[in-house]
């Protein structure tokens, strides 16, 4: 089936799209729907074309205005618009659970009456399951954007690894926050994954403190061959 991802460039929409790759579906393109607000600090639209130039995958930017219609209305449109001129088939996410009363299931609503199918390959799974499967694979991911009380600045730039999902199920235990962050207690973006060509390496950042939420704002970073590719280039017979 041919499939686009709607994309953060987080762990969970990493691995949404990795399960559906492994399913052999054909990822025509990574879709972040961009509202008003952006840029955001913690999905910064220059990572998401590294990890898009590192994947191989394009990746489409869709701005949505509100101004006489909804959110909905919009969401609705840009869909049609990539079964149109994407002519694709299905739209992956990487939900895990429903959020709140008034988002719900956000993509299966905005679909309704669409000939799209909604493809979400992480919902219902235990979130712990879901954190281990990302380290296993050898994802690497930073925490970029952290909220106060139960985070602090040392996070930022921390990467999700099994050291740091111990502290994290402590934060959980004692606090009752999402393990995955799915109320924004957290976001990460993806600097390295299996199927990356080159990985992402950040040179500058800075922390940003607003109120209670902290930031990594990342001012330079660059894509660089990766260790194994690097020796297959050099030992490859010309």
């Amino acid at each position: 089936m041919k499939v686009a991802v709607s994309w953060s460039g987080g762990k969970d929409s990493f691995l949404a799209c990795y399960e559906v790759l492994s399913q052999r579906h054909d990822v025509s393109c990574l879709v972040t729907f961009v509202l008003d607000g952006w840029p955001s600090m913690q999905h910064p639209l220059s990572i998401m074309d590294l990890q898009s130039k590192a994947m191989g995958i394009p990746h489409k930017i869709i701005r949505l205005e509100v101004g006489t219609r909804s959110y909905r209305e919009l969401y609705e449109e840009a869909i049609l618009d990539l079964i149109k001129n994407e002519e694709i088939e299905g739209i992956v996410t990487g939900d895990i659970h429903v959020i709140d009363v008034a988002h719900g299931h956000w993509m299966d609503t905005v679909c309704q009456g669409l000939d799209i199918e909604v493809i979400t390959p992480l919902w219902g799974l235990d979130p712990y399951e879901i954190l281990n499967q990302q380290i296993s694979l050898g994802l690497k991911a930073i925490f970029t954007h952290v909220k106060r009380p139960w985070f602090d600045e040392e996070w930022l730039g921390r990467e999700l690894d099994s050291d740091s999902l111990k502290d994290l199920k402590r934060l959980v235990d004692n606090f009752g926050i999402d393990p995955n962050g799915e109320n924004g207690e957290y976001h990460t973006m993806v600097l390295d994954g299996p199927f990356f060509g080159r990985k992402i390496e950040v040179h500058r950042f800075s922390k940003i403190r607003e109120k209670r939420h902290l930031y990594l704002r990342i001012d330079e970073a660059t894509l660089t061959m990766k260790k194994r590719t690097k020796e297959l280039y050099q030992t490859t017979p010309c």
